[in-house]
């Protein structure tokens, strides 16, 4: 059995102890020092950040005020001409199986319609159709909105898209709704952006941004075509 006194064998291990404490409130502090910088910059960092995204829409703004160019108006159908807008003409294009040539002169009492009341829509149909441009969908689904179910422009490809259903609807709402498509595709670049960041910003985005311009438009072709 050791004779040394008990004090005198537990000396190194007090001093390791002691330098172990030593350390660790020095990383403490360190740390404690890091967190303490961090919150210090996080006011810096929503302050940056808040200028730029308020710039950026800034900037947007000023390029949208370009606006989209010159859109044209509308010509009132009435008296009617010999045309009905309330006939539906073309309810056997919205059976499956139909060829996209039928369903295109399927279009015809609609052309007819905007011819009157908006040519530069008619023609812009007419060129869509030349360049191939449209496409006629049976399995095409929309969001639950009724334009997107029936029809919708894909600014992407620069294409029109329509759903059989469209031709269950009368010639006059087929031109409107026509008309909706044309205002999206006359939409410009600043306006897409900034509905696209849109849904950056909060949850569900603002589809007003693009929609009411579109429905807008529409409401105007109801009222050259059904006088109401």
């Amino acid at each position: 059995m050791s004779t040394l006194p008990i004090k005198e064998g537990f000396l190194p291990l007090a001093g390791i102890e002691k330098r172990q404490r030593q350390k660790t409130g020095r990383l403490a502090r360190a740390l404690a020092g890091g967190v303490r910088a961090d919150l210090h910059s996080v006011p810096r960092y929503l302050v940056r950040y808040s200028a730029l995204v308020l710039a950026l829409f800034g900037v947007l703004s000023l390029w949208e005020a370009q606006g989209d160019g010159r859109i044209p108006g509308f010509t009132s159908l009435l008296p009617p001409m010999g045309i009905d807008p309330s006939r539906v003409s073309s309810l056997h294009c919205a059976v499956e199986g139909v060829s996209d040539e039928v369903r295109w002169q399927g279009l015809t009492p609609a052309l007819k319609i905007l011819d009157h009341v908006n040519p530069q829509v008619a023609a812009w149909l007419r060129q869509k159709h030349a360049d191939g441009s449209i496409a006629f969908f049976e399995d095409y689904r929309g969001t639950g909105d009724r334009h997107m179910a029936l029809a919708k422009y894909d600014r992407l490809r620069r294409r029109l898209i329509v759903n059989h259903w469209l031709f269950c609807e009368n010639d006059g709402t087929v031109a409107a709704i026509l008309c909706h498509e044309y205002r999206h595709a006359r939409q410009s670049l600043p306006k897409l952006v900034r509905c696209a960041l849109s849904f950056i910003v909060t949850k569900d985005g603002d589809p007003s941004i693009l929609e009411n311009d579109a429905v807008l438009y529409e409401q105007e072709a109801n009222f050259a075509i059904f006088g109401k």
